[in-house]
């Protein structure tokens, strides 16, 4: 070996440099930079910070890997997440994988729909289902990055999930008929969890403040979020990118933050048309749910609306704010609107069509709470050609879907659709103006 190369090292070109890179002097540039850096953090923030919001909410108020069961289903006023759906009760738990694996054990469901739906930081799903465990009553979640994990030894009845973040929010849904709410509670009752490290020792930050309107709060969040949960290998140099913004020293960079965090919330509020597929019939089919990948626009727009859509194999969803010609929902003077499935959608459960205000996403204040009708409420399922009358006064007969005297939209979900529903062959009618608003009688 050269005496004069000996011991040396070889250069690691892209080994980081412990300087913070650097940023324009000039005021206006300056500007415009932070805005960009902030409207790209607000875009690929998104679900990671609304969603972390709820876990620092939700981690004040009880133990990680604890169900927290809704026992009603969801009403005017629901807070935990937008476009709830009625006809599920809903249970929610943090799983802390950070000190090893847990089981979730379940009860004998019967022929009732449930699942188990497993969100990683980022909005992506997995569902613990008929569809996806069969018959398995015991699922041993698993996290890569757990440290210490115990030696667990496999076990006849097991089923293994690997999940894709340390902490791991789980949605439960169990399908709620006529007349027995206190059978569906017992049954979310039998749900275990069972961490197999012990008690989880996990600390969550408090919240740094109102996700949805302040973006200090905003960016705070996600710096918590990023830090616990961690992040793709392959979002490394966009990550390290967007670290820029803890450099918010002076008045151009705040302003910079502040205009590309309002635009970015304007720009996903104004792309809510682009959640899916248009069908043809004014319906939109909401594709890729929760396989958002990075496609990061799709899945920012996806959880604005509403967090914690579900995959089309376990639920199919299609949303609607026009009727067929185009023209916007809307309940005021007068007006009405019919909807017909005929055929109805194929399903191993069951469908429904909800409404909900379109400028706040919640559900209406009905008359006798009718938030949705669907095959559960008066056997469309088996009665073809049955319709659906959407309006704001009572019509003289029929099945009615109270609408407010304002805009709104329509979501048609269908649990466990058939194979003509997840591949797109099957479409719902458009919704037909009976009386469009303004219009005597």
């Amino acid at each position: 070996m050269d005496r004069r190369t000996a011991g040396r090292q070889p250069d690691a070109p892209w080994e980081p440099s412990p300087r913070r890179d650097s940023v324009p002097a000039d005021d206006d540039a300056r500007e415009q930079w932070f805005r960009d850096l902030a409207h790209q953090a607000t875009v690929f923030g998104l679900p990671i910070v609304w969603q972390h919001a709820l876990l620092q909410r939700e981690a004040a108020e009880r133990p990680m890997s604890t169900f927290s069961h809704e026992r009603d289903l969801a009403r005017p006023g629901f807070a935990a997440f937008r476009v709830p759906n009625v006809d599920t009760l809903y249970s929610s738990a943090w799983i802390d994988l950070t000190s090893g694996p847990v089981d979730v054990c379940l009860p004998d469901f019967g022929d009732r729909y449930f699942t188990v739906q497993l969100l990683d930081a980022a909005s992506n799903t997995q569902n613990i289902s008929r569809r996806t465990i069969g018959a398995a009553r015991r699922i041993r979640l698993v996290s890569p990055e757990s440290p210490g994990s115990p030696d667990v030894p496999d076990e006849d009845g097991v089923v293994t999930m690997p999940v894709g973040s340390p902490v791991t929010w789980a949605l439960m849904r169990i399908q709620v008929g006529t007349h027995d709410l206190a059978e569906v509670r017992a049954l979310q009752d039998a749900v275990a969890l069972v961490p197999l490290g012990g008690p989880s020792v996990l600390t969550v930050e408090p919240a740094a403040g109102d996700v949805e309107d302040d973006a200090d709060a905003f960016l705070t969040t996600l710096d918590s979020a990023l830090r616990l949960q961690g992040h793709r290998l392959e979002e490394t140099a966009l990550v390290m990118r967007l670290r820029q913004l803890a450099a918010i020293d002076d008045e151009p960079a705040r302003r910079g933050v502040e205009r590309g965090y309002r635009e970015a919330l304007a720009l996903l509020d104004a792309s809510r048309p682009l959640l899916g597929t248009r069908t043809g019939s004014g319906w939109t089919r909401v594709a890729d749910k929760g396989r958002h990948g990075y496609n990061y626009l799709n899945r920012a727009v996806m959880n604005f609306v509403g967090l914690a859509a579900n995959v089309v194999d376990e639920n199919t969803s299609f949303n609607t704010y026009v009727d067929e010609h185009g023209v916007r929902l809307d309940g005021r003077a007068g007006a009405s609107y019919r909807l017909v499935l005929d055929p109805p959608p194929t399903t191993d459960a069951f469908w429904s069509v909800t409404l909900y205000e379109a400028s706040t996403g919640h559900l209406w204040d009905a008359p006798e709470g009718r938030y949705s009708v669907g095959s559960l409420s008066g056997g469309r399922d088996t009665s073809a050609g049955d319709s659906i009358t959407i309006s704001h006064e009572r019509p003289a007969g029929g099945t009615w879907l109270p609408a407010p005297a304002g805009e709104f939209f329509l979501v048609l979900r269908v649990y466990s659709p058939g194979p003509d529903v997840v591949s797109g062959d099957w479409i719902p009618a458009p919704v037909r103006p009976v009386r469009p608003a303004g219009s005597t009688r």
